[in-house]
C-alpha cells in the first residue's frame, strides 16, 4: 500500500504544471518566467520561453534547476536580463541574453543544472560569477 502511495504521489509531482511568475514584452513578443516547485525534497526548475507574437506556442529559451538562482527577470532595450542573486556577497548578478539573437536560443535553449551548464549555444556567453559558484560549490561539496 505505502508503495502504491509513493507511486501516486510522485506521478502527481511530476506532472505539476509550471507557475508563471512574470512575462515581458520585447517587440510584441511575449517572454515568460515561470517555475516547477519540486516541493520540499527537490530544488525550483526556472524556465524562460519566448512567444512570437499572439502566439500561444511558446519556446524554450533558458533553464534552471536549482542554480543559478533565478530572483526576476527584465528586459532592457534589445536584452533580456535575468538576474540572480550572489548569495555569498550580497550583490545581484546578470546574465544577458541578446534578444535580437533569439532564433539562436529557440532550438538550443542555454540549460543549467545546479550550476553545471548541460546545454548552450554559439551566441550564450557564460558569465564569470557562474563559473565562480560552480567552482565553490565543488570545493564544498554542495553539487
Amino acid at each position: 500500500m505505502k508503495l502504491k502511495y509513493l507511486w501516486i504521489s510522485g506521478l502527481l509531482i511530476s506532472c505539476s504544471e509550471p507557475r508563471v511568475l512574470k512575462e515581458a514584452n520585447w517587440n510584441g513578443n511575449r517572454i515568460t518566467w515561470e517555475v516547477l516547485d519540486g516541493g520540499a525534497t527537490s530544488s525550483y526548475r526556472w524556465l524562460i520561453n519566448f512567444s512570437e507574437g499572439e502566439e500561444n506556442s511558446k519556446e524554450l529559451i533558458f533553464e534552471s534547476y536549482s542554480s543559478p538562482y533565478i530572483e526576476d527577470i527584465e528586459v532592457y532595450e534589445d536584452k533580456l536580463l535575468i538576474l540572480c542573486p550572489d548569495f555569498r556577497n550580497k550583490v545581484h548578478d546578470t546574465i544577458t541574453i541578446n534578444l535580437k539573437e533569439i532564433d539562436k536560443y529557440k532550438g538550443e535553449p542555454v540549460v543549467y543544472e545546479r550550476n553545471v551548464l548541460k546545454n548552450s549555444n554559439g551566441d550564450y556567453k557564460e558569465p564569470t560569477f557562474v563559473k565562480e559558484d560552480r567552482a565553490d560549490a565543488l570545493a564544498n561539496g554542495l553539487n
